[in-house]
């Protein structure tokens, strides 16, 4: 193989000098080393790194100023504390750490900075190529939030909507979300037809093949796409339905059960049916297999090589977020399809903007947040009246979208993160990684061990997103 590719984010001030010196002086190092020019290692976001590893790079390089001698104070620090978080994330995600690599280099360590170039493209070329799955990352960026687009056509005067309701890889609360509106959700529904809805009505595939293509006026469809036969059912609701709404979280960024991505296919069988099964049957057929059923032989979905969001597979015209969605967000959201009342395609209905700005917390919290120690919720009682960053608890709000209120805040509880990104923001789970990075105070040493203060960072800074994420899922080195 040729020389691999390697991508350095260097700081202006010491290490871009020290890179510039190394070529006058004609210092020799592999040339396959693309750099790119910031104006410190704190700008560095750990987005941009998953989007080089996403876009072909093998390895990441991020050098700036040695500690205590930054220009811009404790960017380096920062990007310290990033670094640590994130190569543990990398490493759940099966890249070694050691394709994306921290140095301090100064503006005259020109040789050190060719040295640290030649070690890491050689420890690369032992790793091998990183293959990231492209149909993962194909479906990933379909996922991505599209510009809005003009309102679709409004459905005709008069005329008795047509809803379809559908059940994909979820635990259900969304349809049950449905339900808990209660006389709201009677209201609204007295004037429509609801022409699909497994869990309340019995119907058949047949009947919604049967119906003309663009007869359902809105199909709503939660649950990520895991199973095959959940794919070939969102395929087909898109044609039946002039509006697809994805409902909650997993629909809309994979939710709970993206976090799949984390194993393989065959590690995930091998574990529901073999290791740990709900029932007896050692020997039973697997998802995929063919098996026999009152008398006749059927066989059960296979699962797809990673769960994927509905918009992976189908166009999504608008989203209602939240696992599940707050009952006065799903409400409005009702409100407004079954009345006409169409905003741009590709609109999250759900009120813009962080949680951190609507939570009653806000004022409770210091102007600068600085985070020495990191406390377990689990054997915390958080004060009710503070904000849970500025206790050392960890809470997403600052990369989650509001309107889920009263929630998980009303309940002493931090954001966990369902309600998605902000407008704009593709990764919440690297937004919220490179915000409470930036909170943490210590030395080096220290930033390391708040870094290992989170037990699961893949699982808990994606614990709602992963499936939508800059690398969606498992691959690289990890066998």
């Amino acid at each position: 193989m040729g020389d691999p590719r390697l991508i350095a984010f260097l700081c202006d001030a010491c290490a871009y000098a020290a890179a510039d010196q190394a070529g006058r002086s004609r210092l020799g190092y592999p040339q396959s080393l693309l750099s790119v020019r910031v104006a410190c290692t704190g700008r560095v976001e750990p987005s941009a790194i998953l989007q080089a590893f996403r876009e072909g790079a093998d390895g990441v390089l991020v050098a700036g100023c040695h500690p205590g001698s930054c220009r811009h104070v404790d960017g380096n620090l920062r990007a310290a504390a990033r670094h640590a978080l994130l190569v543990r994330v990398l490493e759940a995600l099966g890249v070694s750490r050691e394709r994306c690599r921290l140095e301090w280099i100064g503006a005259s360590e020109a040789e050190r900075f060719a040295e640290v170039v030649r070690e890491m493209t050689e420890r690369l070329r032992a790793l091998g190529p990183l293959r990231l799955s492209p149909d993962g990352i194909a479906r990933a960026e379909q996922a991505l939030a599209r510009p809005p687009e003009p309102a679709p056509a409004p459905r005709r005067r008069g005329a008795r909507p047509r809803l379809a309701f559908y059940w994909n890889a979820s635990c259900g609360g969304c349809e049950e979300s449905i339900l808990d509106l209660g006389e709201d959700a009677l209201r609204l529904l007295a004037d429509a037809d609801v022409v699909l809805w497994p869990a309340a009505l019995d119907a058949k595939r047949a009947d919604v093949e049967a119906l003309p293509d663009g007869s359902v006026d809105v199909a709503f469809l939660n649950g990520a796409i895991r199973l095959a036969e959940q794919e070939e059912w969102a395929r087909l609701l898109r044609r039946k339905a002039g509006l697809v709404v994805a409902l909650g979280a997993c629909a809309q960024t994979g939710g709970i059960v993206g976090l799949g991505n984390l194993s393989t296919p065959a590690e995930i069988l091998e574990t529901a049916y073999r290791l740990a099964p709900s029932l007896e049957s050692p020997d039973g057929p697997l998802p995929g297999d063919a098996a026999r059923l009152c008398g006749r032989e059927v066989r059960l979905s296979g699962l797809l090589p990673r769960a994927v969001p509905l918009a992976a597979v189908a166009l999504v015209d608008y989203v209602v977020p939240g696992c599940p969605p707050a009952p006065a967000v799903l409400a409005a959201a009702l409100r407004r399809l079954l009345a006409g009342d169409l905003p741009p395609r590709g609109a999250v209905l759900a009120p813009e903007g962080s949680l951190c700005q609507v939570c009653d917390r806000s004022a409770s919290r210091p102007e600068r947040i600085e985070i020495r120690a990191m406390k377990d919720l689990a054997t915390t009682i958080p004060d009710p009246s503070t904000c849970f960053l500025a206790q050392g608890l960890l809470c997403m709000g600052p990369a989650t979208r509001g309107g889920c209120e009263p929630g998980c805040i009303g309940a002493n509880v931090p954001c966990r993160g369902c309600s998605g990104p902000q407008p704009g923001v593709s990764d919440p789970g690297a937004a919220m990684l490179s915000a409470l990075a930036s909170l943490w105070r210590g030395d080096e040493e220290g930033l390391r061990e708040l870094a290992g203060a989170i037990p699961d960072p893949a699982g808990t800074l994606y614990r709602y997103g992963l499936a939508a994420a800059g690398i969606p899922g498992r691959a690289g080195d990890r066998p």
